[in-house]
């Protein structure tokens, strides 16, 4: 039997889905009984789509398709992989033998396996250079933490708040700045229209303070230069909205905005009072608040310009709008030189501002921004669960995974890092000695028990119930988060744990577990999951190690359905790195690629990914590696409209 200290290698099961290891197996005991060649099969460019078309479409076509299953919509979209994931189900649910339903008539071996052939060679060995191209992304809003950071960044002053503003929603794509969710609505608007109001009158107070007074005085320098009054707000607005929009201001926006100033001016006769009014109008114009890229010629792939590219680049890295250096390059048209561009991007990794990627990146992606505001503790029943702990929890993990990205380690440490970062409440958390004071710092770690996202307090805590742990909602959170190998969704109205189970003392929390997931019906799932949580099963439900559990010892042992056994986080981690590090690599790269296009990733970015995944592979899965890849990958640098589906 393998265990994680001996097995070096796994089978290709553990290195996929539950979903991919029966399709396969099934697939090949068929070709066994069949004795079928793949040679010599019937071709099989049609024979799949007409087996589709002649058994499926009376029960799956229109407006009132059994299981909400459309095929006839499917069909007319080319290519066919536009739609892979509802293949990938039509395919398991026919080599399951759950289509054609038991009240039809069932399919002939042959009938199978010609479908298997042609999902093979049609849907899943699908050429994707063959559609490579860059995508679109519409015109969105700023999100919430852009536009604060944009406000800091051009003022220089932290003055935006943004806690009564309507909540930000995570998109199809898991992240806050994705283009299908930024709308501008009319009450967000209200907000940006206050906003902007207090943010300029704190800026033009009479009794401002220090730091704003040399916001103010920065904001004004540029007029000082001419002597009258309407060349100096000219100058102002000119310099101001260049950078607010991100790129040079057009002259008939100056045109527009110098009207007003005027106008203003007319009315009160003082210059810093029409100015200031101005300048809250800029504050509040489509061109700050949206992200608009120039307009796209044509229908086929165009690089985008440098200031684009600025853009990009900066609310990718920084989550902010661009400095004065990039603005610079993209106005002498360097920005875009490959040799230029690796340089900016050293340079922005190493720059502050780049830790959004930890706290705005990764407490999306891992999910961890949901401590303190989603996921808490009672302070009354826990008084130890304080608010300065959970930022802590939070700044973790945000710090460590910038750390990682910052320093161009390995992805294998996200799992497998000997430090972390810790002040002294989230030290006592982790009952770890030696750490004093408030500040988070860099901590190497002397014990087992703690190292690498799979152990942080934060992860432990999103990853739970408010009242217990969870093995299940932990191991579906490795598999789906850290791995991008879900398992099946659960049957409808199944709960976790039957309240009658959960009420048996006679049985440890371990076996409740194990009781439920021992049912026919949900241990397919379970046999992937389950271990993996039972290894974590020593943190409580807010990530404090324990060894018993209701005055029993805590069995933290797994199995996972290949043979390999692991006790405990350390031995799970082992087996992640050693076996899984390319399912991580992938996740990685989708993440990253997602968040720094801001939308769903599409069918055609698919050579992107494994371009960007082949490239990590190769420089030892560095984590530079992987963001400079994404950000030279074709998607990152031209753009090109959709076009309408094409129907057969």
């Amino acid at each position: 039997m393998k265990t994680a200290q001996t097995q070096q290698t796994s089978s290709r099961g553990w290195q996929v889905s539950f979903q991919s290891i029966l399709f396969t197996s099934i697939l090949f005991a068929w070709l066994l009984f069949t004795g079928i060649n793949r040679a010599s099969a019937q071709s099989p460019k049609d024979s799949g789509l007409d087996l589709i078309k002649t058994e499926c479409l009376d029960c799956h076509s229109g407006s009132e398709s059994e299981g909400e299953l459309d095929l006839a919509s499917v069909l007319n979209h080319r290519p066919l992989v536009e739609n892979l994931t509802v293949w990938r189900n039509i395919a398991q649910r026919i080599q399951l033998g759950d289509m054609p339903p038991p009240d039809e008539a069932t399919l002939a071996t042959t009938e199978k396996q010609q479908f298997a052939n042609w999902f093979q060679t049609s849907i899943e060995q699908f050429d994707y250079s063959t559609v490579s191209q860059p995508g679109y992304t519409p015109p969105r809003r700023l999100t919430h933490s852009e536009y604060r950071h944009t406000i800091r960044d051009l003022i220089g002053v932290d003055l935006a708040d943004t806690t009564k503003f309507p909540q930000d929603l995570s998109g199809s794509s898991g992240f806050k700045n994705s283009a299908n969710t930024l709308f501008l609505q009319g009450t967000l608007f209200e907000k940006y229209s206050q906003s902007a109001e207090s943010i300029m009158a704190a800026v033009f107070a009479e009794h401002a303070s220090q730091l704003l007074e040399l916001a103010k005085s920065q904001i004004l320098a540029p007029g000082k230069t001419h002597k009258n009054m309407e060349d100096q707000g000219r100058a102002i607005l000119q310099s101001f909205c260049r950078r607010a929009f991100r790129r040079p201001a057009t002259t008939t926006e100056i045109k527009g905005l110098q009207k007003l100033f005027l106008n203003e001016f007319s009315n009160s006769q003082q210059f810093e009072t029409a100015i200031q009014k101005t300048l809250t109008a800029v504050l509040v114009m489509p061109q700050f608040l949206l992200k608009i890229e120039s307009a796209t010629k044509g229908t086929n792939p165009e690089l985008i310009n440098d200031f684009d590219l600025a853009s990009r680049l900066s609310y990718f890295l920084w989550a902010s709008m661009p400095d004065e250096e990039l603005l610079q390059l993209a106005e002498q048209g360097r920005l875009s030189k490959p040799e230029v561009l690796q340089s900016q991007i050293d340079r922005m990794l190493k720059n502050r501002r780049s830790k959004t990627l930890g706290y705005v990146f990764g407490g999306q992606w891992l999910g961890f921004e949901d401590v303190g505001i989603r996921r808490r503790q009672d302070p009354i029943d826990n008084p130890w669960c304080t608010e300065s702990l959970m930022t802590a929890m939070r700044a973790e993990s945000a710090l460590f995974l910038h750390s990682l990205i910052r320093n161009d380690r390995p992805l294998a440490e996200l799992i497998n890092a000997r430090y972390t970062f810790l002040n002294e409440e989230l030290a006592k958390h982790y009952r770890i000695r030696g750490i004093s004071g408030e500040a988070m710092r860099k901590v190497n770690l002397k014990t087992q028990l703690r190292g690498g996202i799979l152990t942080h307090a934060s992860v432990l805590s999103i990853t739970a119930f408010p009242d217990r742990t969870s093995p299940v909602v932990r191991g579906h959170w490795v598999l789906d988060t850290i791995l991008g190998t879900p398992p099946p969704e659960p049957p409808p109205n199944v709960s976790e744990i039957s309240e009658q189970v959960l009420e048996r003392d006679d049985l440890s929390f371990r076996e409740k577990v194990q009781q439920h997931s021992s049912n026919v019906n949900c241990k397919s799932c379970h046999q992937e999951m389950d271990p993996i949580g039972f290894s974590l099963e020593n943190y409580d439900n807010f990530g404090r190690y324990r060894t018993r559990q209701f005055g029993k010892k805590i069995d933290a042992h797994g199995q996972l359905p290949d043979g390999t056994q692991f006790e405990g986080s350390e031995q799970l981690k082992n087996v992640l790195v050693s076996q899984r590090l390319p399912n991580l690599t992938r996740q990685v790269t989708e993440k990253m690629l997602t968040y720094a296009l801001g939308r769903q990733l599409e069918y055609f970015d698919e050579q992107a990914i494994r371009t960007i995944v082949m490239k990590t592979t190769e420089n030892d899965y560095r984590f530079q590696t992987l963001i400079k890849s994404v950000i030279n990958s074709q998607p990152f640098l031209y753009r090109q409209l959709p076009e309408a589906a094409s129907d057969e």
